[in-house]
């Protein structure tokens, strides 16, 4: 069987590895999606080592066997990939803090047992069934593709002081920016703004419901601009989801005393901040990576009743063998926000 791995600098690979097998506790999935994700994206871009089994982390397929002990899953079943729930046993666990599970978050970062030999690009995965959970009918496969990411967005703004009414802007318009900005009206925001220098990604987040969208090469007095557009004179949240380090400083200069900042985006280098401005506004700072098991339900239930938009995110589909021009296409085209890879083409 054909794995699509990253393994340099502007590398792909199609490496043979052996056909999964049902073994006690792991399910075999045929693959029917793997969306690439950002922080595949940066492996290529940057050719530091990644490992494979975190190389396609954004799948969904069917159920073709499953080991023994498995429960909660059996075969046919549309499924997607997540994280387990919280084992009790670790000492996070013990202390009463299940929600960072440190069993369950070493699955999710492709460390430990609950880890398959490969990522998603892939016909096939065997992976620990405990890991996986049903699709509801009611999503079609490509948007299964896509709960992975919408989840990361769940999961940032639930970890998020955001009250009702308040007014937010979205730092960024990838895929995981442009869910934040849906999932942060669904959670009660009066006002989303969105900032992004990419005019193909302004019109996507218009398109998937922010209130404005702003580009900050035209208007770099971006506090005045933001005010004229939300028609507020403060921000009370700003979600930091570009990734970059000019951002995360100019998250703190947007938000009102007293306000949250919420990082979202994955820094690939040191981010420099003025820390006396951070006291003297007395920010409310909140961090998220990943999800807990429970929010994948809350994502599904979202997306069924159309307040996460995940389809129009999705930019194009290609075959294994065409995972080396995607990536190449992604490093240089930012009108392409979520390319899936299909590995029965």
């Amino acid at each position: 069987m054909q794995v699509g791995l990253v393994t340099g600098r502007g590398r792909i690979e199609l490496r043979e590895f052996p056909d999964p097998k049902p073994t006690p506790g792991r399910a075999v999935v045929q693959i029917r999606y793997c969306g690439i994700c950002g922080t595949d994206l940066h492996a290529y871009q940057s050719g530091e080592p990644y490992n494979p089994a975190i190389c396609g982390h954004e799948w969904s397929g069917e159920v073709s066997a499953v080991g023994s002990g498995v429960t909660g899953v059996r075969e046919g079943d549309r499924v997607a990939i997540g994280i387990a729930t919280a084992c009790g046993q670790c000492a996070t666990c013990r202390r009463g803090d299940a929600a960072h599970c440190e069993t369950a978050f070493m699955g999710a970062i492709g460390v430990g047992p609950m880890v398959a030999p490969h990522g998603g690009f892939a016909s096939a995965i065997a992976i620990d069934a405990a890991r996986i959970y049903p699709v509801m009918a009611a999503l079609s496969d490509i948007e299964a593709a896509m709960l992975e990411p919408a989840t990361v967005a769940v999961h940032a703004v639930r970890r998020t002081d955001m009250r009702l009414g308040d007014v937010a802007v979205v730092l960024g318009a990838g895929p995981i920016g442009l869910l934040v900005a849906q999932a942060a009206r669904a959670a009660g925001a009066g006002a989303i703004v969105v900032v992004e220098p990419e005019p193909g990604r302004r019109a996507l987040a218009s398109q998937v419901g922010a209130d404005a969208v702003i580009d900050p090469i035209a208007r770099p007095d971006l506090a005045a601009a933001i005010a004229e557009a939300s028609g507020r004179p403060v921000i009370d949240v700003v979600f930091e989801c570009a990734g970059i380090p000019p951002t995360i400083n100019q998250s703190v200069s947007l938000v009102r005393r007293g306000g949250v900042v919420s990082l979202v985006g994955m820094p690939n280098r040191p981010a420099e901040i003025q820390a006396a401005e951070w006291m003297i506004k007395e920010v409310r700072l909140s961090s998220s990576l990943a999800y807990l098991r429970e929010e994948f339900d809350i994502a599904q239930h979202l997306v069924a009743d159309g307040r996460l938009q995940l389809e129009p995110l999705h930019s194009d589909t290609v075959p294994l063998a065409g995972m080396d021009g995607a990536f190449a296409r992604l490093s240089q085209s930012p009108n392409d926000i979520k390319i899936l890879v299909d590995p029965r083409a």
